[in-house]
Order: structure tokens, then sequence, then C-alpha cells
């Protein structure tokens, strides 16, 4: 493994303790500016290791959709999940991170940016990564990439974060193993601009 190779890796474990601690009062803004150097690396160097679409563009944006549709699902069943185990303070601090960045068409289009660089960095040139290095996960990437994206989340100190992370990563990382991060883009970036914009779980005053 090449020096650069580590840092592209790890990178992760730096920038999300930064985005979600440090920088706690800017999160929209600083997870922006994390995603885009994660996927500005992926373009830079890793870029033939992504892989784009798989299929017709027809059923790939069906999966997408499938996909946004699915976890906007499994986060409003994971709400009350949240509300009944007495969690809930965890996925309003989510929100009121998100709303205090300023105007909804600002935080609509850096969701948006979120959405595809992490999509470009985890399912795209990490997988892509894992797929090409990893005998045993050569043909089921996204085991890793989930579990990866999974734990780099702790560093919110959220529990409902990292229970997301899980199913968000699950769907877009299988998604994008099969079909491409072309549907896991159309996945990840309509179903975060649902459950935060358009049609959020909590009441918005």
């Amino acid at each position: 493994m090449k020096k650069f190779d580590i840092l592209y890796l790890a990178l992760p474990l730096v920038l999300w303790p930064l985005v979600f601690i440090v920088f706690q009062n800017l999160f929209v803004y600083a997870m922006s500016v994390a995603t885009l150097i994660l996927a500005s690396l992926t373009a830079w160097r890793y870029r033939k290791l992504v892989k784009l679409r798989s299929g017709r563009a027809l059923r790939i944006v069906s999966v997408g959709i499938v996909g946004a549709v699915l976890l906007y699902l499994v986060f409003y069943a994971g709400y009350y999940l949240a509300v009944a185990a007495g969690l809930v303070s965890y996925v309003n601090l989510v929100y009121s991170m998100i709303y205090a960045q300023g105007s909804k068409l600002l935080i609509f289009a850096l969701l948006a940016v979120i959405g595809i660089c992490e999509e470009i960095y985890w399912r795209g040139g990490l997988q892509g990564y894992v797929a090409k290095s990893s005998s045993r996960f050569s043909k089921s990437p996204w085991i890793l990439t989930t579990a990866y994206y999974s734990l780099v989340h702790l560093a919110t100190l959220n529990p409902i974060l990292v229970l997301a992370a899980f199913f968000v990563g699950l769907i877009t990382s299988f998604s994008a193993n099969r079909y491409g991060i072309a549907a896991s883009i159309i996945a990840h970036v309509a179903w975060i601009e649902a459950i935060i914009i358009f049609l959020p779980v909590i009441v918005v005053h």
C-alpha cells in the first residue's frame, strides 16, 4: 500500500471529528468542504476505480429512487423508535445543526454537494479501491465500505447518526456495487433532500 493510499483511506478519520466536533456550529459548510476534499482526491488519483454506471439509464434512475424511498421509510420508522427509546434528542440535535446554517435554499444546495461528494468518495473511489485490493471482498466491497462508513461516524458521539450511517451506507454501497454511483447518488441526494428539506420527520417551527 502506497503512502498516498493510506492518506486517502484514513482521511475521514481526521475530517469527521473536525466536522462534527470542532466545527459543529458550521456543520453543513464544514461537511461540504470535507466531502469536496475527498471527492477531489478521488477524481485526481482514483477516478479509474470509480464505477459510474452499470445498466440502462432508466434502471439506474429507478434503483436510485427506490433506494431513496427505502431510506426515507427506514428513517421515518427510526424516528419513532428513537422516541420510544428516549433517544429523540439525538435526532433533534442533527436537525438543529443543519437548520442553523442559513436559508433552506442554501441548505438544499449544500446537501446536494455533500450527497454527491460522499458517493464519489465512499461508494466510488474507496469502494473501487477495496474491490481492487481485497481478494476476500473483491465481489462484495460494499461490506467493508458500509462498516467503515458506520464506524467513522462514531466521531459524532451520536448513536443515532452511527445507526443512520449504517443504513445509508448499506443501501448506497450495495446499489453502487451493482449499478454504479449514478444510482447511489440519486438515492443519497433524493433521500437527504426529502428527510431534511421537503418531508422532515420532526415538526419544523
